[in-house]
């Protein structure tokens, strides 16, 4: 199982403006709280599309790393996948957020 301790939030959606009004912010209960934009988000956490979404993310082959988060974008359907990290990912491994 994926462990989520280093993930903040992911985003789904569409490119563009990545407010919220193309796609949905799916946040970690810690990252509700530690890492909140400002308003309140409980309404917005939901650790299972986190998991999903992340594995989605880290084991596409096309991903890219910046700072601490980690995208795929796919121009052709016009869609954007994004997991924010707590702390920048230098090299990372899919393994490393695995539970043995």
């Amino acid at each position: 199982m994926l462990n989520i301790d280093k993930i903040v939030k992911v985003y789904n959606g569409k490119i563009g403006c990545m407010c919220g009004c193309n796609g949905k912010y799916s946040y970690t209960a810690k990252g509700a709280v530690e890492n909140s934009p400002g308003y309140d988000v409980t309404d917005s956490i939901n650790e299972r599309s986190v998991r999903i979404i992340t594995k989605k993310i880290l084991s596409n082959p096309l991903v890219k790393f910046e700072d601490n988060y980690a995208y795929v974008e796919d121009r052709a359907r016009n869609k954007m996948q994004m997991v924010v990290f707590k702390e920048p990912q230098e090299v990372f491994s899919p393994f490393d957020t695995v539970n043995s």
